[in-house]
C-alpha cells in the first residue's frame, strides 16, 4: 500500500503534529511518496516566504529525499481532466493543484492523505485518510 501526501501533510510534519510523526514514523519510506504537484507547492511556499523557507529547507528537502517523488504523467492529466468534469457537472468544485494530486492518485492507486478530506469528498473511486483524526497510542 502507497500514500501520496498532500501539501498539508507536508505542513503537518514540519509543524510536529504528533500523530502525523507517528504515523510517518510507522510506514516504511518506501511507502510514502508526493507528486511533483506537491513539491511544486513546496517550492512556492519557499519562494514566497523567503525567512520561512530558510529555517525549513534542508528539514523538507532532507525528507523529500527519502521518499518517492511521483512525476506528474500523462495518465494522471486523464484523471484529473475527469475528476474535473465530474465535479463540475455535480456543481463542485476543488482547487486546480488538489485536482491534480487527486487524479495522480486515483491513477495510481493510491491513497491520499491529507487534512483537507472535504476539497476531495466528491472524488469518486478515491481513498483519503486524514492522520490528524487518526488515534495513535501514546
Amino acid at each position: 500500500m502507497r500514500y501520496l501526501l498532500d501539501t498539508c501533510v507536508l505542513s503537518d510534519f514540519i509543524n510536529g503534529d504528533r500523530v502525523t510523526l507517528q504515523r510517518l514514523k510507522s510506514l516504511s519510506p518506501a511507502s510514502i511518496c508526493l507528486s511533483t504537484v506537491t513539491v511544486s507547492e513546496i517550492y512556492h511556499g519557499f519562494s514566497q516566504y523567503p525567512d520561512k523557507a530558510a529555517q525549513l529547507k534542508s528539514v523538507l528537502e532532507s525528507f523529500l529525499k527519502g521518499v518517492s517523488i511521483v512525476p506528474f504523467e500523462w495518465g494522471d492529466a486523464e484523471a484529473s481532466a475527469r475528476i474535473k468534469s465530474s465535479l463540475t457537472k455535480a456543481g463542485k468544485s476543488i482547487g486546480s493543484y488538489d485536482t491534480l494530486i487527486a487524479g495522480t492518485a486515483q491513477k495510481r492507486g493510491l491513497i491520499l492523505v491529507t487534512s483537507n478530506t472535504n476539497a476531495f469528498e466528491g472524488v469518486a473511486g478515491l481513498e483519503v485518510e486524514n492522520w490528524r483524526q487518526i488515534n495513535v497510542s501514546s
